[in-house]
């Protein structure tokens, strides 16, 4: 089986070096979704260009990089691949496109599903292979695996699980694509959609229960990944964006809404009468 690879990342990287262990896969080449350089992935691409073919492209739909992949290639693996594919692209590689994606499609389709899963208190999500189509997320599905969201996950830990889900589970992928087990992704339900726009999800503050700004804050927290979010902001004396918060005991001083302890930190007294500590960017 003749494999493109294309996206970026430590799963990318994982991912191409489970394929060699396989000697009837094969990863004719791997193109490197080059359109935002984040510098903490440069480390991958090195490792990876040492043992494969692989290419920095910036838009994946332009004629040149469509010419780079062979007409007879089997399937083409989109793993952490911000790009969408254009009509173009999914026509002349029509049924071969797979793409992974973190949740339980048709659930949390589209970007930040890690978070939309963590805000809607979910219990659990996991990973799913599909086919791509015109629609995002809405083609065949190939694969899936479930897994329970721990009580105290965030963002990137969601992010790590899964990932190592996909590594364990991806021979029983490549099964149900060799014998085209395909399940028609026929549910219709209403997504949750993201807009980060509106403060709605990213500003915090003292009217809420501690335990819902804790939540928010969990699924906003993708770090030592880069956030694909903005920080999110609270208000006290003027608006602050947030590093961390930690929930802590009843301080001995009282105040209203909140404590300026330092320039960068200050307390805060929730709507349930709780207490955090706020680490914030003075600028």
């Amino acid at each position: 089986m003749n494999i493109v690879l294309i996206g970026k990342g430590s799963i990318l990287f994982s991912l191409a070096l489970k394929i060699k262990e396989y000697s009837y896969l094969n990863i004719d080449m791997i193109i490197w979704d080059n359109r935002s350089n984040n510098k903490k992935d440069l480390h991958f691409f090195e490792n990876l260009k040492k043992k494969f073919k692989i290419i920095k492209v910036k838009n994946i739909n332009q004629s040149s990089a469509i010419k780079l992949i062979k007409n007879d290639i089997d399937y083409i693996l989109s793993v952490n691949n911000t790009q969408i594919f254009n009509k173009r692209f999914v026509e002349i590689f029509k049924n071969k496109i797979i793409n992974y994606h973190y949740s339980l499609i048709p659930s949390y389709k589209g970007l930040y599903s890690c978070t939309k899963v963590i805000l809607k208190n979910e219990k659990y999500t996991g990973i799913t292979w599909h086919i791509v189509t015109n629609k995002i997320d809405n083609g065949p599905i190939v694969f899936q695996k479930k897994i329970m969201i721990k009580k105290n996950e965030n963002a990137s830990s969601l992010i790590i699980r899964l990932n190592a889900e996909c590594i364990k589970t991806f021979m029983e992928f490549i099964k149900n694509l060799k014998k085209k087990r395909f399940t028609k992704n026929k549910k219709k339900i209403k997504d949750f959609r993201l807009y980060l726009k509106k403060d709605k999800y990213t500003t915090i503050s003292t009217t809420m229960h501690s335990k819902k700004i804790l939540q928010t804050f969990k699924a906003f927290d993708y770090y030592p990944f880069t956030s694909p979010l903005p920080k999110l902001k609270i208000f006290l004396d003027k608006f602050f964006k947030i590093n961390i918060i930690n929930k802590i005991k009843k301080p001995n001083k009282k105040f209203a809404k909140f404590l300026k302890i330092n320039k960068n930190e200050y307390l805060i007294k929730t709507l349930d009468n709780k207490y955090l500590k706020i680490n914030v960017c003075n600028n």
